[in-house]
């Protein structure tokens, strides 16, 4: 069985949300894209199946090969479902016991999911109170938004071959601008952020090394550093477009991890207390 097949069915839930149509959740049995023995597979089963993917085997799906490697699992799975039955796996004790473990497991499962999952919200207020509160987790260094041109230097280059780089890096200083630089990365870089204008996006003055970032939190924001910087990577033309000052990360920028973060604990917490509560209900001294 090929790897990417295994991982589909790996990746792939049991449950899966049906089509409602007028409020009656219905199957479209339209759309059959193949027969495996005494069963359909169609175009709303594969797309059931999609929509249970983590996020990048979704996007793998959608490629042919892809598509074709997930309607070769189901294909696979409906296959041995019917071999199963037609030997009389399901009247064996083995499976049945199985079956009885997987069922206590699901109504584990459910009842923590309708009780603690499901149970536990968390309001806005509490979110904010809990950023205030540890507002010192949240610090910001000083930080830079910048791009960069590369004229690359290595140790087996000669000298004669530094110094050229050098004045080619230097040529490339005097006619590069604010307005051209994305442009002019493209064209001259011979860093691995060339193709996107020579981007660094923001960072803070522990990301770079220490003769870059001196030049680039130096600069001065919307302007192309005076000078070619030299670092062990070569030669670096800079455009400093923009600052920001040491603060802390907004509500707004935290708000996603701090909700995760905070409705565990809140979970977990509720999940013990439920526990205990059922101690006493269910278990007799």
């Amino acid at each position: 069985m090929k790897k990417i097949g295994i991982i589909f069915i790996m990746a792939s839930l049991v449950f899966t949300a049906c089509k409602k149509e007028g409020g009656i959740q219905t199957k479209d049995e339209s759309n059959v894209i193949m027969v495996v023995g005494n069963e359909k597979l169609t175009e709303y089963e594969l797309q059931e199946k999609i929509d249970t993917l983590p996020a990048q085997y979704k996007d793998y799906s959608k490629s042919e090969k892809g598509r074709k490697a997930l309607i070769e699992e189901i294909s696979i799975r409906k296959m041995l479902k019917q071999e199963a039955k037609k030997i009389g796996i399901e009247e064996t004790e083995s499976y049945k016991k199985d079956l009885e473990n997987v069922k206590e497991d699901l109504l584990i499962n459910h009842v923590v999911n309708k009780k603690i999952i499901d149970g536990v919200k968390l309001i806005d207020t509490e979110l904010r109170s809990e950023y205030e509160k540890n507002k010192e987790n949240y610090k910001r260094l000083e930080q830079v938004k910048a791009a960069h041109i590369l004229i690359n230097v290595s140790d087996d280059m000669t000298e004669i071959q530094k110094q050229e780089a050098k004045k080619r890096a230097e040529k490339i200083l005097t006619e590069v601008t604010p307005t051209n630089f994305n442009e002019m990365a493209k064209k001259y870089s011979e860093g691995p952020t060339s193709k996107n204008g020579g981007e660094l996006g923001w960072f803070d003055k522990n990301s770079m090394v220490k003769e870059f970032a001196d030049a680039a939190f130096t600069g001065i924001p919307g302007k192309i550093y005076g000078a070619v910087v030299q670092t062990q990577f070569g030669y670096h033309i800079i455009y400093i477009e923009d600052k920001k000052e040491a603060g802390y990360l907004d509500f707004e920028d935290v708000k996603s991890s701090l909700e995760k973060e905070l409705l565990n604990r809140k979970r977990a917490e509720e999940y013990e207390v439920w526990i205990e509560k059922l101690k006493k209900e269910y278990i007799k001294k």
